[in-house]
């Protein structure tokens, strides 16, 4: 075009521009040539889109991991994000909205498909891998019985405790049937029988009777592998034996606690009655047998508040009783206080045969030196006793020294083969153990061990958990593969009794769930994280969904 019809045009069309100077033009002509094409403008929004499936995966292991519905996503996530998007950000939330998929059936989908993922990973380990196992089976709400099982393994970077599957046994749960149950799962998925190195059940006759129980038909497959009675549930068993004068003195408290909790108008009298002696707590905790603490907690709020359990029981008929009882209560108090703490220290995740046998030793030992201190009157262990040393006569400490010695009589009995456990020297420190006093086969290797400046560094610095530290294992596999049972071996049914608690937390308020066959459970459990981008990838993003 002619330069005298460009200039016509320009001062006829736009006059507003006829006086701009040239780097104006230049401006305008390159952003013209920057302007997005429709092919930018679906890559951006398919990468939002992609974006979106991704932060689906993520929300939705958030549902699985609090146990929500999956409807929880539609209903309160999304219309919460756009409530922030558009008040908070000051921006259109509808297309941020559509590009994460969060619909009741996507929700459960992509649990199911995080949970396939670490169980396909955690199997794939297992195949290679020694491991322990612990088990135990539950009733569920609908009478159906509800196999689980636990295990950890050292994977070459650290020790792994992760749930092995839960599954449904739909006929008898006889030792056989629950080794079946086992068994098939261990060859569905390639595992070997032989790679179980130890076992944990609880006492159910179920699993430890000695020719159909289940541990009877693993010692049958596999004759190495060591097994072991949950020492907490045998250290539970031990708190109940409490002698005829302790046992009917704490059923007083348990009937008081109940008259006052199962009557509403006693109950709201009870806490304004705390509330008047301005107490530091207002209610009484009810006891329950199956709970390992339960008598503990019970006693001791019982205790707290005793002066005003007293007055609000004056003019009862049986005041009499609990009074005559006192001496008693208070003392059950102190006892079941350090019953409850050996029952914390023998729980937890990382729980081991040598951290459980010196629990048990020393607990043993104490009670030892707890008898001959009450039988001199010398109550600074136990201090509710210490605060009615007057009232307590020569009979009660008769009764008291006699439990004492019952409790450590009960423990040796329960605990003979924790107690009789030979963990070698080397292991607890392998830094003062003579070579030559150990096997042949693994002098060597302790000699390099003992040589060694940063394992004797990583030992000063973490004692307990020196054999997880320091690539140890993979460097002085020599050393490792006779400490292994001691660190890698399950002392208790902890995780499964956990795990037991998860089911009930989702299937209280989910009774349509199915946990053996969903992914909720597994994912709420699992401390592995899901390849969430590669599962990503395999979908094409749909924002409509």
């Amino acid at each position: 075009m002619k330069p005298c019809k460009l200039k016509k045009h320009l001062v006829t069309s736009h006059p507003d521009k006829k006086d701009k100077p040239l780097e104006f033009f230049k401006a305008l002509r390159n952003n013209f040539e920057k302007r997005p094409v429709l092919t930018q403008l679906l890559t951006e929004r398919t990468q939002k889109l992609d974006k979106g499936v991704v932060a689906s995966y993520k929300i939705s292991k958030l549902i699985a991991k609090t146990g929500h519905g999956h409807n929880v996503g539609e209903s309160l996530i999304l219309p919460s994000l756009s409530i922030i998007i558009s008040d908070v950000m000051n921006m259109n939330p509808n297309s941020t909205i559509q590009a994460v998929p969060l619909s009741n059936s996507t929700v459960r989908r992509r649990i199911d498909e995080m949970a396939r993922d670490i169980e396909e990973r955690l199997v794939d380990s297992l195949r290679t891998h020694k491991f322990s196992l612990q088990l135990d089976e539950t009733c569920l709400q609908d009478n159906d019985s509800l196999l689980m099982a636990y295990v950890r393994f050292w994977n070459g970077d650290k020790l792994m405790e992760e749930m092995l599957f839960a599954k449904r046994i739909k006929t008898d749960t006889r030792g056989l049937s629950i080794f079946e149950e086992m068994k098939s799962y261990l060859a569905e998925n390639n595992i070997p029988l032989e790679n179980i190195i130890a076992c944990a059940t609880d006492g159910a006759a179920s699993m430890v009777g000695r020719y159909r129980g289940f541990i009877a038909h693993l010692k049958k497959a596999i004759p190495s592998v060591f097994t072991i009675h949950c020492v907490i549930h045998r250290q539970h068993l031990v708190s109940k034996n409490l002698g005829a004068r302790l046992n009917h003195s704490l059923s007083i408290v348990i009937r008081t606690v109940n008259f006052i909790k199962s009557h509403a108008l006693r109950d709201r009298l009870f806490r304004q009655l705390c509330e008047h002696y301005n107490e530091n707590f207002r209610t009484l905790l009810l006891h329950t047998e199956v709970r390992w603490l339960s008598k503990g907690n019970c006693l001791r709020r019982f205790v707290t508040l005793w002066n005003t359990i007293v007055s609000f029981m004056s003019d009862k008929e049986d005041v009499g009783k609990l009074i005559e009882a006192k001496a008693d209560i208070f003392y059950l108090a102190d006892i079941f206080e350090k019953l409850d703490l050996l029952n914390k220290n023998l729980q937890g995740r990382d729980s081991t045969l040598v951290s459980s046998k010196e629990a048990i030793t020393s607990f043993l030992k104490k009670l030892e030196v707890y008898w001959h201190n009450m039988g001199r009157r010398e109550f600074l262990q136990f201090p509710n006793v210490k605060e009615i040393a007057e009232m307590v006569t020569d009979d009660d400490l008769l009764v008291y020294v006699k439990h004492l010695q019952q409790i450590r009589t009960d423990m040796e009995e329960r605990f003979h083969d924790l107690i009789n456990l030979n963990i070698p020297d080397w292991i607890l420190n392998p830094f003062v153990v003579d070579p030559t006093e150990v096997d042949t086969e693994i002098q060597e290797s302790l000699i390099d061990l003992q040589s060694d400046t940063s394992a004797r560094h990583q030992f000063s610095l973490f004692e307990k958990d020196f054999w997880m530290k320091n690539d140890l294992p993979n460097k002085y596999p020599t050393l490792w593969e006779q400490a292994r049972t001691f660190f890698v071996a399950f002392p208790s049914t902890y995780l499964v009794e956990c795990g037991f608690s998860k089911v009930a937390s989702l299937t209280k308020t989910r009774s349509r769930l199915d946990v053996a066959t969903r992914g909720d459970l597994r994912l709420s459990l699992s401390n592995l994280e899901p390849n969430i981008d590669q599962l990503a990838q395999k979908y094409q993003a749909q924002g409509s969904h």
